[in-house]
C-alpha cells in the first residue's frame, strides 16, 4: 500500500531500518514527494515524465504547460530533487518522448538533457533510443511515425557511479 504524502518522511525513514526488500510505494506529487525526502538517500531513479502538450489530465500536473519553455522548467524543477536525494553513488535514467507543435519537431528531449546539464551539473553519460519495435499510431501524411524514443543515463559524478 502506498504512504500517504503527510507522513513521507518519517515513513521513508522507518523503511530505510528494515530489513525488508519489499519496494516502498510513495502516491504524491513528484516536485512534493522529492522535497520531503533526504539528501543522498536514493540510489537509482528511472522516470518516463508525461510529453509536453499530449495528454489532458483531470487535476493539471506536469506537460500540460502553454508553452515547452515552461515544460522544460518544471520538469527541471523535478529533476534538481531527484540530483538532490541521489547518493552520489546512484545512477538516473530518463526515458522522454518528442512532440510537435505547429508541424515542428521540438526536440524536448534534448533540450531537457543539455539544460540538466548545462543549468543543474549532471553527468550524461549515455543517450540510448528505444527501439519501440510496435510503435503508436501516427495519422498524419506529412511525416514519418515516431518510432522510437531516447533513454538518458545521468550521473552526479562520472567516477563514482555504480550502472
Amino acid at each position: 500500500m502506498p504512504i500517504i504524502s503527510s507522513n513521507i518522511r518519517e515513513r521513508f525513514e522507518q523503511y530505510r531500518q528494515e530489513q525488508s526488500i519489499a519496494p516502498l510505494f510513495i502516491l504524491g506529487d513528484a516536485l512534493q514527494v522529492l522535497q520531503q525526502l533526504p539528501p543522498e538517500s536514493i540510489d537509482f531513479c528511472m522516470t518516463s515524465p508525461p510529453y509536453w502538450g499530449k495528454r489532458c489530465y483531470q487535476n493539471g500536473g506536469i506537460g500540460l504547460e502553454p508553452k515547452p519553455e515552461e515544460y522544460i522548467a518544471n520538469i527541471s524543477a523535478v529533476f534538481a530533487q531527484v540530483k538532490r536525494v541521489l547518493k552520489v553513488t546512484g545512477s538516473f535514467w530518463l526515458n522522454m518522448g518528442d512532440s510537435y507543435w505547429q508541424k515542428r519537431l521540438l526536440g524536448i528531449p534534448w533540450r531537457t538533457a543539455i539544460n540538466l546539464m548545462d543549468e543543474q551539473g549532471w553527468v550524461l553519460r549515455n543517450s540510448v533510443i528505444w527501439n519501440k519495435v510496435k510503435g503508436g499510431l501516427d495519422n498524419s501524411r506529412d511525416k514519418l511515425g515516431n518510432v522510437h524514443e531516447i533513454v538518458f543515463h545521468f550521473v552526479k559524478d562520472a567516477s563514482k557511479y555504480y550502472l
